[in-house]
């Protein structure tokens, strides 16, 4: 059965120890009960335990028990147990070379045959897990598995030497082959430094003291002593080198310690006084503070009695006509003025803005807002024009009007008043009253802030609207064309004059792009019904420049592209270059519309109809037999008087007579 065992991979550790026992030998007799059977050697554990807490177990508790068979429990003695305890703990606790000599040791001396049953595998074997695993098909000596596939052999233990970690990978050599350990030798010690004396820190009184004490001692003993005739010799005779030097040592200690407390005394000093010219200024501060304080109550107390004053005043007045408005609140204008020399006394002695921070401006508007509601309905802006400047002026130095256009929400107090009260009244008065040629609305618009203006400003631009709308350019057109030529010719053309009624009243007007659409529209459709002739010539361009520069960059395009549409028609019908009949006034219409189109458009014009002409008329001249050269140089320079120093300076001008001066000069060369 052993070789049984043994071939399947177990073996017999029954026989490891034989040594006699002091006591003899002792067997466990126990009863196998039915559990125990079944368990086999997990059953053993319990009864381990018990035998632990009776004092009947003998054997080491920190080794490891191997497995017994059940029949041959009561059969091996404790003797046998308590040495094969002992042999394998000699065994563990001894070191890797150690280790070694003893396994050799043994195996001469302790030599026990592998093939004998282990006495596990005999408790083991007869158990009922035993039997259920070769039911189950269980081969000694396979793996566990369905295939086989477990691992046969057990889990080795490897000796972890000291100072190696838990996954240290080194080398897996056994110790028995790895080379003795040779220990190092010493290295050789450094000489020993020379000791020096450590440096004693006293305090500054200690060292005084005994500096003092030394001291006095010598001067005891060179007034009693004759033959000492310096300090020098009755140092030199007195204190031995040793004490010279300690004295010189705390002499020097004692110095900078005394330097260092004056460093710090002197900087106590000057923190001190720092703090005291910081209290110093604090309460000079709080003086000011205190006298600005005052002076402040006093000032605001005056202000409190003249805005009490002037709701007195407020209140007093009753306005019947505009005539007497100006008259009936001269007092009230006299109590604003008052407050506001208070306010500026006060912000002159406490170097702030008391008008802004009291709101005191609010107040003033206030006080006037009934006032000038009343007054301002009953105003005629036709009859009295200046009747806000004779209001307003009086109140300048108290009021604030801003230069820029501004929202409701942003106005000023006095600006909201001017809204609330004049804004009103001008709006009926643009809508029914107001007429194009009469000056009294710009008149008033100029003394109101442009916060206010803008305020009308749509109002302005609709009545302008309405004013276009209703021009008809060809019935206009039409009639200019019948009266050309008589005293009427301009009368005729006023409707149209938008110069005159539209331009005078755009600073008023915030937002006029529409409006100078309609103006652009207009314009288009009187150029297309223009009969050009140098007659009807300046009438519209007076009518079209002032145009180009008010109209928005695509306007003014457009505009350009009809009047260069126009001057082409003509320029292509009624211009010609011919030796026997020049006709001038084509060329000096072009001439005139210079300014108003741009340069590129001027010169695409010139060179089409004036220079391509000019160039082929010369050479056809110079190429005749019987052509005159001084007549055509007269004829040349007549050319180039007619136009303009400031046109002729234009380089693509120069170019062109260039070209014609070489022409000129080929045909004298061929003579």
């Amino acid at each position: 059965m052993s070789a049984d065992l043994s071939a399947n991979g177990f073996s017999d550790s029954s026989g490891d120890s034989d040594a006699d026992h002091s006591h003899g030998q002792w067997k466990q007799h126990r009863h196998q009960s039915k559990e125990m059977h079944m368990l086999g050697i997990w059953a053993d554990e319990e009864h381990q335990t018990t035998g632990r807490s009776n004092g009947t177990f003998r054997g080491q508790p920190s080794k490891p028990i191997g497995f017994i068979p059940a029949q041959a429990e009561n059969d091996i003695p404790m003797t046998q147990i308590d040495s094969s305890s002992s042999s394998s703990s000699s065994s563990s606790e001894s070191d890797g070379d150690s280790d070694s000599d003893s396994e050799s040791e043994a195996s001469d001396t302790n030599f026990k045959p592998t093939n004998l049953p282990s006495k596990d595998f005999g408790k083991f074997a007869n158990s009922t897990i035993w039997n259920m695993m070769k039911n189950m098909g269980y081969k000694p000596g396979e793996g566990l598995g369905k295939h086989g596939e477990g691992r046969i052999e057990p889990i080795q233990v490897t000796h972890r030497r000291a100072g190696e970690g838990i996954s240290f990978s080194g080398s897996e050599t056994p110790a028995a082959s790895t080379p003795p350990r040779t220990k190092k030798a010493p290295a050789p010690k450094a000489p020993k430094m020379p000791a020096y004396r450590k440096t004693e820190y006293k305090l500054l009184e200690e060292i005084e003291h005994r500096t003092d004490a030394t001291m006095k001692e010598i001067f005891v003993d060179m007034t009693s002593s004759a033959e000492a005739e310096s300090l020098s010799e009755l140092l030199a005779k007195k204190l031995t080198q040793t004490d010279k030097e300690k004295l010189i040592i705390d002499t020097r200690l004692g110095l900078d310690l005394a330097f260092n407390r004056l460093e710090e005394l002197n900087r106590e000093r000057l923190a001190v006084e720092a703090q005291k010219a910081a209290v110093e200024a604090e309460i000079v501060a709080l003086t000011q503070s205190s006298e600005q304080r005052s002076i402040r109550l006093a000032g605001l107390r005056e202000i409190d009695e003249a805005i009490s004053e002037i709701r007195t005043v407020s209140q007093s007045i009753h306005i019947d006509s505009t005539e007497a408005a100006l008259g009936n609140m001269n007092k009230l204008y006299e109590a604003c003025t008052r407050l506001r020399d208070i306010a500026n006394s006060v912000e002159a002695k406490c170097k702030y803005s008391v008008w802004n921070e009291l709101q005191l401006e609010r107040a003033v508007s206030e006080s006037f807002y009934q006032h000038f509601l009343r007054a301002f309905r009953l105003w005629s802006p036709d009859e009295t024009p200046d009747l806000i400047n004779t209001l307003v002026s009086p109140l300048s130095a108290c009021i604030e009007m801003r230069p820029e256009i501004s929202t409701a929400d942003e106005m000023t107090p006095f600006e909201s008043l001017l809204n609330a009260a004049v804004i009103p009244r001008l709006k009926l008065y643009i809508g029914t009253e107001w007429a194009l040629s009469s000056d009294t609305l710009a008149q008033v618009l100029n003394q109101l802030p442009p916060a206010v203006v803008a305020c009308v400003s749509s109002d302005i631009e609709a009545v302008l609207q309405r004013n276009v709308d209703v021009v008809k350019p060809r019935v206009v057109m039409e009639k200019y064309h019948r009266e050309l030529g008589t005293d009427t010719e301009w009368s005729a053309l006023e409707p149209l004059r938008f110069d005159h009624s539209v331009v005078p009243w755009m600073p008023f007007i915030y937002n006029s792009t529409e409006l100078l659409t309609s103006v652009r529209r207009k314009l288009c459709t009187m150029l297309d019904c223009w009969s050009i002739s140098s007659e009807s010539n300046d009438a519209v361009m007076a009518l079209v420049t002032p145009w180009m520069e008010l109209l928005p960059k695509k306007d003014q395009r457009k505009l350009a592209s009809k009047i260069f549409e126009r001057l082409d028609a003509m320029l292509d019908a009624e211009f010609n270059i011919s030796t026997q009949q020049q006709r001038i006034w084509p060329f000096n219409l072009l001439l005139k519309w210079h300014g108003v189109l741009a340069n590129d458009a001027w010169l695409a014009l010139t060179s089409k109809h004036v220079f391509g002409k000019f160039l082929s008329h010369l050479r056809l001249w110079l190429e005749s037999p019987d052509a005159d050269y001084a007549e055509i140089a007269e004829w040349y320079w007549q050319w180039r008087q007619l136009f303009p120093a400031a046109i002729f300076a234009m380089p693509d001008i120069q170019n062109i007579f260039r070209q014609a001066l070489v022409c000129m000069a080929y045909a004298l060369d061929r003579l």
